[in-house]
């Protein structure tokens, strides 16, 4: 059975970010895949997007942790914060993907803040 979007982008969270393991970029998105981000948009080949990630989990270390993950079939919106190896280094943002056949093809991305949402 397929995985669902929610299972798609979960993974790619836990396992591609958290664990660093970037060449499974090449499983769960798209070839480009589209980043959506104020004001433009960037389409990055699979190699880009391992090199891009690579480079700032082997900087930072990050972890991410979900305040919100919510999502319907296609699309699936996360908020989330991050902290990493640096002490008292985090990171809040907003995401939201779009899965299309079991792969990450779009991805929006609000401004990312220092330290982490509310509670």
């Amino acid at each position: 059975m397929a995985n669902t979007a929610l299972e798609i982008v979960d993974l790619y969270l836990r396992t591609i970010w958290n664990e660093g393991q970037a060449e499974l970029v090449r499983t769960y998105c798209a070839d480009p895949i589209v980043r959506h981000d104020a004001n433009g948009v960037t389409r990055l080949s699979h190699e880009e997007q391992i090199a891009r990630i690579s480079s700032q989990y082997e900087e930072l270390r990050p972890i991410f942790t979900d305040v919100v993950f919510s999502g319907d079939d296609t699309h699936v919106t996360t908020v989330w914060n991050a902290t990493g190896k640096i002490p008292g280094w985090g990171l809040c943002g907003i995401e939201v993907f779009r899965v299309t056949d079991g792969r990450i093809t779009d991805v929006w991305n609000s401004t990312y803040m220092d330290g982490a949402w509310g509670e």
